[in-house]
């Protein structure tokens, strides 16, 4: 699970599990090296193979990173309503 929210607004909360990579990176970052990847994001590149699951606060922006992904092979799927909906069922992540 990939949260493409900007930095700052991960002070409201992540989504446990969820790594980082920011909406206007993804292609830079997809672009990387396995090494690379891993050192800039801190966790492994995922392969087309794998499932990525990508969500922001709504899920408007990150349908735009899905569509992107999936136009280059990935096998990605928009977390619809996003961290708002998450919230809603862990407490521990605030609304905005």
């Amino acid at each position: 699970m990939i949260d493409v929210r900007n930095n700052d607004e991960l002070q409201h909360g992540m989504i446990p599990t969820a790594k980082h990579l920011p909406m206007d990176e993804v292609e830079e970052a997809f672009g990387l090296d396995e090494k690379e990847f891993k050192e800039k994001y801190g966790f492994l590149k995922l392969t087309k193979e794998e499932l990525i699951i990508v969500h922001c606060r709504t899920g408007f922006r990150s349908n735009g990173v899905a569509i992107y992904l999936r136009d280059n092979g990935y096998h990605v799927k928009n977390y619809l309503g996003s961290v708002q909906a998450w919230s809603l069922i862990d407490k521990n992540v605030k609304m905005y």
